[in-house]
Formats: C-alpha cells, structure tokens, sequence
C-alpha cells in the first residue's frame, strides 16, 4: 500500500489575476498547487482528491458561492483540512467566528509573506 503524501495546496479565487501570480510565486517556492477561480470546480476537484491536500487558500467573496460557504462544504468532505482565508474586503470579527480556520490574511499582501504562511503549512 503506497500511502499518497498530503502535498498539494489548493488554491481559490475568483480573481485569474490573484490566481495566477499566487500560482506561480507559491511554484517557484517549491509549493505544488492547483488553482481555481470557481469554488463549486474546486469543491467537486476536492471531493475526488481530498486526500492529496493538505491546505485550502480560499478567498472570501467569491461567485457563485462564498468562501465561507466554500469551506464549510470543505470541511463536511475532510474535517482535518487546513484552511486558510483572505479577503480584499473588512471583515465582521464574527463571521470568522463562526468558521474555524487556521489562518487568515488581506489582499493585498506581499509575496514573501504569503510564501511564509503557506510554508507553515506544508513543509
């Protein structure tokens, strides 16, 4: 039996922008990730990979569901998975509250910090 290693972030935004520069910085880094801009794709690539995660970037406003949302679907899947979430946006302290996660950031932030971050998670 070949266990599978948890390596590979996902990474969620509706932004290509955001995306794509997140993708390639986190690349160079040595991160593996696979990037979507529709969470309902990215929920369904979950569903069949989960085991391969071992951490979800999410943005918080997204289309056509939200990150919030995005992540509690996550969680019903793999209640383990470590989640981190952004948003360009002011946030209500309690809409934080009311979903666990381990870690959260605002766009926009410098590249050798979101690299740090993620490293905590995956190395």
């Amino acid at each position: 039996m070949v266990l599978l290693k948890r390596n590979l972030v996902m990474l969620v935004d509706d932004e290509i922008d955001i995306t794509s520069l997140f993708t390639e910085v986190l690349t160079m880094n040595g991160i593996k990730v696979k990037a979507f801009s529709n969470p309902i794709e990215a929920l369904r690539d979950f569903e069949l990979n989960h085991a391969s995660y071992n951490l979800v970037i999410s943005d918080i406003r997204m289309n056509p569901m939200s990150g919030l949302e995005f992540i509690r679907k996550l969680r019903e899947i793999d209640s383990n998975i470590k989640v981190i979430l952004m948003t360009a946006f002011e946030i209500e302290g309690n809409q934080l509250t009311e979903i666990h996660t381990d870690e959260f950031f605002n766009k926009p932030i410098r590249m050798n910090d979101l690299v740090q971050i993620v490293k905590k998670y995956v190395d």
